[in-house]
């Protein structure tokens, strides 16, 4: 039986996020507003805007994800809300060959922070199967989430989560997230597209 707790994250457990995050703000002074809010928006705010941004959002009722507990302790957090909240994330029609629902129902899974010593010890997976039932609840029909797909990557780049991880979960690929293909050519006339690889997929798991 496992003896983690996992809670929806209240004002009244704002002080254990704070733990869990620490000084950095979990990665970068990030507080996970990273895809909440404008590229310049996130920069300009720094560590201190970007915390207040999040507390903001905790103190007005809002419930931005949950956090998991060992022997009482923050161990880990996974971020998952309705999918307008998250700015960046542009709609399926520019994300290509999704299924067309549009945003209503749909949630995201767009970020998990564990403790160090913690990590590969079954909390993601925990966190992961507990958000699919906060999201059920709250009336999604569709979980969504953008995973890395190279196992073993880094912590700055694995943040969404291991490809494997929702795969074991029931979720399949539905299409590529990748925001960045297009950009405009320097003299202002038309667009090019970038050489880059693939976006990360967007993986859904139907309620």
């Amino acid at each position: 039986m496992s003896n983690t707790v996992i809670k929806v994250v209240t004002p009244e457990l704002w002080p254990d996020l704070v733990a869990l995050f620490g000084e950095r703000g979990a990665a970068s002074g990030c507080w996970c507003m990273w895809f909440r809010v404008p590229p310049r928006e996130w920069s300009a705010n720094g560590t201190a805007g970007n915390r207040a941004a999040m507390q903001a959002i905790v103190a007005e009722g809002g419930r931005p994800g949950l956090l998991a507990y060992r022997e009482g302790r923050p161990v880990g957090w996974m971020s998952v809300a309705p999918r307008p909240e998250f700015g960046r994330i542009e709609p399926a029609d520019q994300r290509g060959p999704t299924e067309a629902d549009g945003d209503e129902g749909i949630w995201s899974v767009v970020c998990f922070y564990i403790e160090a010593g913690q990590r590969r010890s079954g909390v993601a997976a925990e966190l992961l199967a507990a958000g699919i039932e906060h999201a059920r609840r709250g009336g999604a029909r569709i979980v969504e989430a953008y995973p890395v797909e190279r196992e073993g990557a880094s912590n700055a780049d694995a943040f969404t989560g291991p490809r494997s991880l929702f795969e074991k979960a029931g979720f399949r690929e539905t299409g590529r997230f990748d925001r960045w293909a297009t950009v405009p050519r320097a003299s202002g006339q038309g667009a090019r597209r970038l050489s880059r690889p693939p976006g990360r997929p967007v993986m859904r798991l139907r309620l």
